[in-house]
Order: structure tokens, then sequence, then C-alpha cells
């Protein structure tokens, strides 16, 4: 339901061998402490066993970061020479060299490329070979160091640590939802409320955070990168060879269109969880699949009346943000200059969940139908909603076993073609939706996060429900002959 992000990790940076401050002179102290703790804190969240420990964690690693993030704006308007907005006070800042930062990307393979960054253009700028050249609004190309890319410039910083803050943002939405949905005991429609709501909260600030990283014109140029990189070591570095010099390719994680989808990918997730919040049909399934409640026993889950149109209004649209994201992330132009720079798990997960939601919108079509009276338009588009998961109806499968069963000999190979089949479609469903197969799953347990097998067990619950009202719609048509034997058998006796 929310795509759980990986989260980068950076090497140390002293911020006083950089750049000094002749108004504010423990700046740069104060910036490299806060910048210390939060790597101290993504260094801890990467060691940690994946589950409730990572978890918890996340509270600190959003903590240190929004510590951090007041100390890299006060740089970033010293360099500029902006006042800041809280006291409108100058900061002055002397650069003695430019700033120099390693992060390790997430979402794509450590590229072999070299990162160039068009500094700010300071008057504070010192005389030294290496700020004069940035100074002048060039671009330096830096070779890469281990794992991680080395990045200059304060917007490489800033663009990193924001695209971090994103997805802190997004995991805990992805925890917060799955604590509260697949908890033991079954939680209360207030419960479910407060989780949705605040998921939605947290995928809408980091909506806010990437399309600000997409959209603002220094921090694409944080992404820009060296296309010579496999070239120089083969060639003898010549004037000439320099002269023939192109337009650099981008960081895939830092890319204006990578950024662009991940902003389209929250919207889609957060617009699910709106029509979440009120899908008592989702959490009809959870609850009957949890070995732990005990509710059953007292009374059945309440299904109220849902308004069925907007919600599916609202699954087109997340439908639409989610293909926007897959379409964006899928032509993101990685180090060889071709498409497919992102990891193909992200890739899964978006191309599934607009398929979720297109399956979703079918099936509140289904359940508006059914309150019409009309079930038999209901289990159509219950069967349309299948095909959108890529999941075959057995409403035709049964027919089919019948038909196999007169045959005789053939009824047996009939079955177990089916039942392959099947195994071949939860197999593909699986790999599609960016699981990782041979994995032993709980008995309760959120299976893949962009929500289809949940989505494919309530429209197999409607199905089974729906078809048993349709076989029996017929039943009511006795009772007027019925009525008319039961008054001859009065009249009889009355004689």
């Amino acid at each position: 339901m929310v795509y759980a992000f990986t989260l980068p990790t950076t090497s140390h940076l002293s911020f006083q061998t950089f750049l000094s401050s002749s108004t504010h002179p423990s700046l740069p102290q104060a910036a490299t402490t806060a910048r210390h703790a939060f790597r101290q804190a993504l260094k801890t969240h990467k060691r940690l066993p994946r589950g409730p420990q990572q978890d918890a964690h996340l509270s600190t690693i959003l903590t240190t970061l929004t510590n951090y993030l007041p100390y890299l704006e006060a740089i970033s308007n010293g360099l500029s020479s902006k006042p800041t907005d809280a006291t409108s006070e100058e900061i002055e800042i002397t650069l003695h060299s430019e700033i120099v930062t390693f992060w390790r990307p997430t979402l794509t393979t450590p590229p072999s490329t070299t990162l160039t960054l068009k500094s700010r253009t300071t008057s504070h700028t010192s005389s030294t070979p290496n700020s004069s050249s940035s100074g002048n609004g060039g671009s330096k190309f830096l070779n890469t160091s281990g794992n991680r890319l080395r990045g200059e410039g304060i917007d490489f910083e800033i663009a990193f640590v924001l695209t971090t803050l994103g997805y802190v943002l997004s995991l805990l939405a992805h925890t917060g939802l799955m604590r509260t949905l697949y908890a033991s005991t079954t939680p209360t429609a207030e419960q479910r409320t407060t989780a949705a709501q605040t998921a939605t909260k947290y995928l809408l600030q980091a909506s806010a955070i990437h399309n600000l990283l997409a959209s603002s014109p220094s921090f694409a140029t944080a992404a820009r990168t060296s296309s010579l990189a496999s070239s120089i070591p083969q060639q003898a570095p010549t004037s000439s060879t320099a002269t023939k010099t192109t337009a650099p390719p981008t960081l895939p994680d830092l890319d204006s269109g990578t950024q662009t989808a991940l902003s389209a990918l929250a919207l889609a997730e957060a617009t699910l969880l709106a029509v979440l919040k009120d899908d008592s049909y989702v959490f009809a399934c959870i609850q009957a699949r949890n070995p732990k409640d005990k509710d059953w026993m007292v009374r059945a889950p309440e299904i109220p009346k849902v308004r069925a149109h907007l919600f599916a209004r609202l699954c087109i649209r997340a439908a639409e943000y989610a293909e926007q994201a897959a379409a964006g992330l899928g032509s993101v132009v990685g180090k060889t200059g071709k498409t497919g720079a992102i990891e193909e798990e992200l890739l899964g997960y978006t191309r599934v969940l607009g398929r979720v939601a297109r399956a979703r919108a079918c099936r509140f079509f289904g359940v508006d139908a059914e309150l019409a009276g009309k079930i038999g338009e209901g289990i159509a588009w219950l069967q349309a909603a299948k095909g959108a998961l890529g999941v075959r109806s057995r409403g035709g499968g049964g027919g089919q076993d019948k038909t196999d069963e007169k045959e005789g000999s053939k009824s047996k190979f009939s079955k177990f073609k089916q039942g392959f089949k099947e195994k071949l479609e939860e197999k593909k469903m699986e790999k599609d939706a960016g699981t990782y197969g041979g994995h032993d799953k709980k008995e309760l347990g959120p299976g893949d996060n962009a929500g289809r097998e949940e989505e494919g067990r309530v429209i197999e619950m409607l199905e089974g429900k729906w078809v048993r009202m349709n076989n029996t719609v017929r039943i009511p048509s006795c009772f007027p002959a019925l009525g008319i034997v039961m008054r001859l058998m009065l009249m009889s006796c009355a004689d």
C-alpha cells in the first residue's frame, strides 16, 4: 500500500574545513555536529534488523534530520548573500574550498561516472584555484569513491538530505499503516481512520518535497554527471578530446524526472488511502484472516453503505498517478545513456499499484450496482476487476470443469492443468509486485506492499457472496403458488 524505501548513508563531513563565518563563528561547528548526529542515525538504522526495531528508529532519524536542515538553510543563505527568513539577519560566509560530500544512492546502483555541480556565485569566495573556477559558475567533474557518490556544493548536500526526508516520511506512513491494520487485535474504526489520516499526511508531505526537488533549478544541477568517465581511461587526455564533450547525463536518484515520478507515486498512495479509510471490505477480509481475532464470536463485521461512485473516481485518479510515476521512472536515463536505470522492484511496484487502483475502481462500480439491485452487473464488474489485476476469473473455470467431468478421462488432467496455471499466476503476481520469492509468509500479513493480494481477496469474497445471491434470486417466484396451496388446505380444513 505504501512503498518501503531504503535509506541512503553518507560519509563524515566537517564544515570547518570548507568555510567560516565572521557573523556566526559557531555555525560551521554546529552544522557539523548536527550532521554527525544525522549520519549516525542513518548508520544505526541500516544495522538494525528489519521489523519493529527499524520502524521504531524512524522517529530518531526524523528528529536528527529536522535539526540538521536549519543549518543547511543558513549556510545556503550565507553563500547566496540572502537574509534568513526567520530573523531577516544576514549571514556572512567565506568559502575556503568547495564543499565535498559523499552519499550512497539507493534507487540505482552506484554509477561509475562522475558528478558535476554548478556552485553558487558569491562575493565571499576566496581566490583559491578550486573556488575561482566554481565562482564563475563553471562545472567540475569528480570521480566517485567506492559505493558512495562524490559531489560538490551545498546544493548536492541539500538535495540528498531532502530526498532522504521524503523516504523517511514514506516509511513512517508505511509502518504506521501496516502496524495498525495487521495488529494482533482487531483495530476499531477510529484507530483505522487515525492511521489512514496520519499516513496520508506523511505522504502529502513527501510528495511536496519530491516536487520541490523536481522543480527547483538549483537542485536540478546537483544531478548532473559526466558521460566521459568510461572513455577517459582509454584515451590520452588531450585538448581535442575535451572539446568534443557533450552535455552530461544526470544522476538517476536526483534526476528531475525521478523526483517528479516519486511525487506522483506519493499522491497515488495518498489517494488510495483516502479510499481505504472508509473501505470496510478490506478490513473485513483482514479480520477474517486474523487467527487471534475473537470478535466473530460476538458480532459479524459491519459493512456500511459507501459512496461507491466517489470512491471509484478517486481510484481512477490514483491509477493515473501511479501510471504517470511508472512512466516517469521507466524513462530515466542511466549511466549508459539508456533507460531503465531505476531498480526493477520500484518499477514493478508502481505498475502493480496502478492495476490495483483500477481493479478497486471496478470493484466499487460493482458495489454501486449491487446496492441498486443489479447483482449480475456487479458480478460483471468484479470479473473486470480480476482482469485489471491479471487474475483469471473462476466463474468460467467452474463450467469448464463440469464439461470436463462429463468427458470422463479428461477431467483429472483438466483439474491438474487448472491448478498448475493458478500456481504460475501466483508466482507471476509476486514477481511483478516486487516481492521476493522463497520466503515464508505468516498466516496474517500485509502480502505485497501494492495491496494486490488484499484486493484479490476482497474481490473473491464479494464474488462468492454475489454469485450465491444471484443463484437464489428465483426462489421467491414459487411463493404465490405456495400461498394458493396453503389457502386450499385451509378451505378443506374449514369444510
